[in-house]
């Protein structure tokens, strides 16, 4: 359905949709997670009976160190195996859908489609239409990008995980930085406890090939999940972004992009679309302090920080006939709030008078 023709006024971004997604071969995305899967298996085994069992508990007589070692590890592989499951079973969080926005007055249509008085703030395109995706016949609303992993419009997303099979968005991604967190510790103790057992015993001529390969695997390994958790813990501490945030601003073509803002001024009675630039519109995000951030993203309970939980708050669509239809009601958890700095900024280009165009929008008339 076209929705010019219908006279809603959408910005169609076909191009910009489905364009985060580069591991939509189903094969890719089977075998990348079971090769990872069996480097896991294959490795724990090492660790626990080549180095373990038969280096430290038999050869060496440090039978309380192979056994530490032994029950640590196996703690921690089914912490990881836990979080892998829950990132897997609750996926990255689907958009609800969002009717189009009564800009214009066309009550004289014979349409049953249903339309929300336009909020406050939005992403639209020059002319003011908000951004709308084909796909899902909805409305996208900030930090929401279509994955065609998951055929919907994902809140927050972040990007899709070759290794652990899944897309990381909004519902998971906590989830996410915690399987970093164990996967670091658990490749962190794997590689330094080798290290120093190959390295002690290194004059004796029985050398285990099993070792070799555990001290390149878990060196890798903790290397890898170190470099991205340490990526993604200052990604948030500085402007709470994602993942997609960050690669779009180091290519020159994503940075001289500019955003449309469509705005709502409540001294001014009035709307009007703003013209930022894509360094501006990556600040909206940023709550206040590096504390808070880290807050918006783990959860206020520093308790749950790294201790994995199966909470999650299910969203379910509270719109209803006979109250107003309004987007924070529709969106629930998945609204996204635009931090109070911006707003101000905005709001001063618009009293300098510098704006793109002032837009009457019909549902701005009940405000």
């Amino acid at each position: 359905m076209n929705s010019f023709n219908k006279g809603r006024g959408l910005f169609n971004l076909t191009k910009l949709d489905c364009s985060f997604d580069i591991r939509n071969n189903k094969f890719f995305k089977l075998i990348v997670p079971t090769v990872f899967l069996c480097l896991l298996i294959y490795g724990s085994w090492a660790f626990i009976h080549k180095l373990c069992i038969n280096q430290l508990y038999h050869r060496s007589g440090k039978r309380a160190t192979g056994i530490a070692l032994i029950v640590t590890h196996g703690c921690l592989l089914v912490v990881d195996f836990y979080i892998w499951f829950l990132i897997v079973s609750y996926g990255p969080g689907i958009q609800p859908r969002v009717p189009t926005f009564e800009l214009i007055d066309d009550h004289n249509e014979e349409t049953n489609e249903r339309v929300i008085r336009p909020p406050h703030i939005y992403e639209c395109n020059v002319q003011g239409y908000p951004i709308w995706c084909p796909y899902c016949g909805s409305v996208k609303i900030f930090r929401s990008h279509h994955s065609r992993s998951t055929h919907a419009c994902v809140p927050k997303f972040d990007h899709y995980c070759s290794w652990l099979g899944s897309v990381i968005g909004q519902d998971n991604y906590k989830m996410f930085l915690q399987f970093l967190i164990y996967a670091t510790i658990t490749f962190g103790i794997m590689w330094i406890s080798t290290i120093i057992c190959y390295l002690k015993y290194f004059q004796q001529r029985n050398h285990d090939g099993n070792l070799v390969t555990i001290v390149i695997l878990a060196g890798l390994g903790f290397f890898f999940t170190t470099g991205l958790l340490g990526s993604h813990i200052y990604y948030i501490i500085s402007n709470n972004l994602r993942s997609i945030d960050v690669m779009g601003m180091k290519t020159q073509v994503m940075r001289n992009k500019v955003v449309f803002i469509s705005i709502w001024d409540e001294e001014l009675r009035k709307r009007f679309i703003i013209e930022i630039t894509r360094e501006q519109y990556y600040h909206f995000w940023d709550i206040g302090s590096p504390y808070e951030n880290l807050k918006d993203a783990f959860g206020y309970n520093m308790l749950t920080w790294v201790i994995p939980n199966i909470y999650c708050n299910r969203h379910e669509s509270v719109l209803q006939d006979e109250h107003p239809e309004i987007l924070e009601s529709i969106l629930g958890q998945y609204n996204v709030i635009v931090n109070k700095q911006s707003i101000e900024m905005m709001k001063d280009k618009v009293r300098r008078g510098e704006y793109v165009c002032i837009m009457d929008a019909y549902g701005d008339n009940d405000k």
